[in-house]
């Protein structure tokens, strides 16, 4: 008698070759669209600039490698060591980076759980007591089984496909997260400093106003000044005051916020340093001609667009016949009936399921799943256009802050030319110490609004680095 092993080899072998030849006949379930056809189908009839032009080829998939690197990479352009340190701890600390490495994850436990239908289900099962048994018919038993879909139609292959798009959808959808959380640390990080710059400038204004109403108040008591003149001074420094407390609360809020941002206690961590980085140099017009390939929100829309194309080839291959191959051995014994053989008994076959009426609830799911694909290509053409926008916004608006801050620069350059001539003209007694206050007072807002205009050559900057999916090149 030959063992149980031959026998299950023997089984095993059959329904192998069986698969394969299956296998081999089995239909494809196509590519991830070509870019040129994604565009074709999202922005029919669309003339885009010749900026935007570039090679016809698919987006290249976001390794979770590379996500870090790129939501990075920009930050390290500045030249900024104190915000090249604190990226680095947001992304060991900040509870937003465990959030993004967790959906990750579940992605990827995604993609596993789908792929599992790729091999055989093996299992067991057994039963025993005494007399009647424990379902009432005296039998017991063990049984270990297999089976196997094979996929012929392709329907395992495109939920596989399915999920891996939807999971590269999802990295590209946490790396826009984490673009975006780095462009809000920066900016909240030099904002704190202009803050704080602002704020004490602010301050000795306000020291200022103060000097100047007791210097009216002087005038006042030899009748060089009128009760009139004593009141407009005391707005001025009460003004000026208020001011200084709410640039000084405004930038201690900020310090929170950055603690908060890179996951420490909110206690206003003082910062290193208190200067902006050097503005970056102008880049030429025009985008770079990857940039619905480079965008992350871009590249999680085109992903949409597949995985919706998978789930119409899912939906389709269900209406096609399931096969699917079998194979096992147990043993089974009774106290009631009597059985030809208790002994080990293999068994191999296939199993065919095909549906033959369903009422149009197969035919409905791949209606339902034609109007996804319609959604995805309209969501891919709406963040598309909004990709354009942004560029073109952030483009013009670097460039108007640019121009705008030259001209802050210069009048606060001229200020300080205007306030060393006023202190000579003091010196010489030709003015009183009131105009000489009242010029530092300008000469300070001056300096502020340049700051303001260098900070928001740094924000345009950021934004057009968001738009852009990264560094610009």
């Amino acid at each position: 008698m030959r063992s149980l092993d031959k026998v299950m080899s023997k089984y095993l072998s059959r329904s192998l070759s069986l698969s394969l030849l299956l296998a081999l006949s089995a239909c494809s379930i196509g590519e991830p669209i070509k870019r040129s056809e994604l565009l074709d189908r999202a922005l029919p009839g669309q003339n885009l600039p010749g900026q935007y032009g570039g090679a016809n080829k698919q987006a290249a998939n976001l390794s979770a490698s590379s996500q870090a690197f790129q939501s990075i990479a920009w930050v390290d352009s500045f030249n900024d060591p104190e915000l090249t340190e604190l990226a680095k701890l947001a992304i060991q600390s900040a509870p937003d980076f465990r959030i993004y490495a967790a959906r990750l994850d579940q992605a990827e436990a995604m993609m596993k759980a789908v792929g599992g239908s790729f091999y055989p289900n093996v299992g067991v099962q057994a039963k025993t007591g005494s007399k009647m048994g424990l379902d009432g018919t005296g039998t017991s038993g063990y049984y270990v089984g297999a089976n196997w879909e094979i996929d012929l139609w392709g329907r395992v292959r495109a939920s596989y496909a399915n999920a891996e798009q939807t999971a590269r959808a999802i990295a590209a959808d946490q790396e826009s997260a984490k673009l975006s959380f780095m462009a809000n640390l920066a900016k909240t990080l030099w904002s704190a400093r202009v803050l704080h710059l602002q704020a004490q400038v602010a301050q000795e204004s306000a020291q200022h106003q103060e000097k100047i109403l007791e210097h009216v108040r002087n005038r006042e008591r030899i009748g060089a000044s009128s009760k009139q003149d004593i009141l407009s001074a005391e707005i001025n420094h009460a003004q000026a005051k208020e001011l200084a407390f709410n640039l000084k609360n405004a930038s201690q809020q900020n310090l929170k916020t950055l603690d908060v941002l890179v996951g420490r206690y909110p206690v206003g961590t003082p910062l290193k340093n208190q200067s902006l980085p050097k503005n970056p140099s102008a880049i030429n017009t025009g985008v770079p001609s990857d940039l619905l390939e480079r965008r992350p929100d871009v590249v999680a829309a085109a992903a949409r667009v597949d995985a919706a194309r998978f789930n119409i080839k899912e939906a389709e291959a269900t209406r096609l016949p399931k096969i699917s191959l079998t194979a096992g051995f147990g043993r089974i014994s009774s106290d009631v009936f009597v059985l030809k053989t208790d002994s080990s008994n293999p068994s191999a076959g296939i199993g065919v399921t095909l549906p033959i009426f369903t009422g149009g609830a197969l035919e409905a799911r791949v209606e339902s799943r034609q109007a996804e694909l319609e959604q995805a290509f309209a969501a891919y053409a709406k963040v598309g256009l909004n990709a354009f926008r942004e560029v073109e916004a952030a483009l013009s608006g670097e460039e108007s802050w640019r121009a705008r801050y030259a001209e802050l620069n210069q009048v606060y350059q001229l200020q300080q030319n205007i306030q060393k001539s006023t202190d000579a003209e003091f010196v010489i007694g030709r003015i009183d110490q009131r105009q000489v206050l009242q010029q530092k007072i300008r000469a300070n807002t001056a300096r502020s609004n340049e700051q303001q205009g260098q900070l928001e050559v740094l924000m345009q900057r950021i934004n057009l680095y968001l738009s852009l999916g990264g560094p610009a090149i």
